[in-house]
């Protein structure tokens, strides 16, 4: 199964606090919306405009509601310009579904939308959709693993408009070239982004310019990280859970030596420990066949949490091992064991928690508010 991971950069217009355009993410395991709009003028106006668009459009089509409907919605809650004669707000929604592996594209009044696979830029067809005389282009395209999707607002296409080097602005074909010499370097998604913008911050600077925001979809395998961590309260069930445990498809990290010396037992395995791990950070790490990483509990928890949590820069090796395997996965199940280890029971918790299972929670909710698909299961 395929997912995707979205990276995003923006600019302000020179002068205004905020920018104009706005993004707008909504994803569960086997679903991803995001919504570019970009708010007629600059300024707080816009982004008001512009974040209301974006909002609605992508919690309509991630609640399944179809695009005439969606579409019927922003208008009425957005009427268009009688100065101008156009609307407050453009925007482009890119709906993925995993399970079907199909992506769904809705463009209003849009500037910018690239489709590159395998060095070279694919066009897809576009339908058109008429809802109250407003026309709306429809497409899809069934990804491939590898595949980058640009969208982008007017503001980088039109950026250095009226200079020497881009009276036109930098435009689609210059934009085209950057994304391709950057590819062939492998400079990763979110540094195409973030080099664009940047582009675009030079080419605008001194002329004002116009707030400009880019994404890029990347489409790629998705990856899932089991964590074990303590054992079962009940003894009766550590056979069960260590067979769910080694069962589940993704990579496996067992956080414990009591935990790794019942599975192992279970298994008939033993845990090979790495000496040259040691460090005063924190105890070796250790590797057992069908587990990818074994780790003590307790204190690598707690480094793992206080890294992500932005406490501390440096962690032992079994706790950098853990964090890198997180960072690199979309879903991350915990097994927790609620059997309660005296020596390091808090009194401030209430005795049927353990310190872990405080832990583990804390890290879940740090994970969830980075976009990450968290379960726990506790035992």
């Amino acid at each position: 199964m395929l997912t995707c991971d979205v990276n995003f950069a923006f600019k302000s217009k020179e002068g205004e606090e905020v920018c104009g355009d706005s993004i707008k993410i909504k994803r569960s395991e086997d679903k991803v919306v995001v919504t570019v709009s970009d708010g007629l003028g600059s300024g707080i106006k816009a982004s008001i405009l512009s974040t209301l668009t974006a909002s609605m459009t992508t919690t309509m089509l991630f609640n399944d509601m179809p695009m005439d409907e969606v579409m019927k919605s922003v208008l009425a809650t957005l009427p268009k310009c009688k100065v101008r004669d156009i609307s407050y707000a453009n925007f482009c929604s890119v709906l993925f579904k995993a399970k079907e592996n199909t992506c769904y594209i809705a463009e209003y009044e849009f500037p910018v939308v690239l489709l590159f696979r395998k060095n070279e830029f694919i066009d897809f067809e576009k339908k058109r959709l008429l809802v109250e005389d407003r026309e709306i282009k429809e497409s899809y395209f069934v990804p491939q693993d590898g595949d980058l999707l640009f969208v982008m607002t007017d503001g980088v296409s039109q950026a250095g408009l009226g200079t020497r080097l881009y009276p036109l602005g930098l435009g689609i074909e210059n934009i085209k070239r950057e994304i391709f010499n950057l590819t062939r370097y492998k400079v990763p998604p979110k540094e195409i982004v973030n080099c664009l913008i940047e582009k675009a911050k030079r080419l605008d600077k001194g002329i004002k310019g116009d707030d400009a925001l880019l994404c890029v979809l990347y489409f790629r395998s998705f990856n899932r990280l089991n964590i074990m961590v303590g054992p079962p309260s009940d003894p009766n069930l550590d056979e069960y859970v260590a067979y769910k445990f080694l069962n589940m498809p993704g990579r496996k990290v067992i956080c414990g030596g009591t935990t790794a010396q019942i599975v192992g037992r279970i298994m008939g395995s033993e845990v090979s420990l790495d000496l040259k791990t040691v460090s005063e950070d924190s105890p070796p790490v250790g590797y057992m066949e069908g587990v990818d990483l074994v780790t003590e509990g307790i204190i690598t928890l707690t480094q793992v949490f206080r890294y992500l949590d932005g406490q501390i820069e440096k962690v032992g090796y079994g706790a950098s091992l853990i964090i890198d395997l997180i960072e690199k996965s979309d879903e991350i199940c915990f097994i927790v064991g609620k059997a309660i280890n005296p020596a390091y029971q808090n009194p401030l918790f209430s005795y049927d928690m353990s310190l872990k299972f405080k832990i583990v929670k804390d890290i879940m909710d740090i994970l969830k508010n980075k976009g990450k698909i968290v379960k726990i299961e506790a035992y």
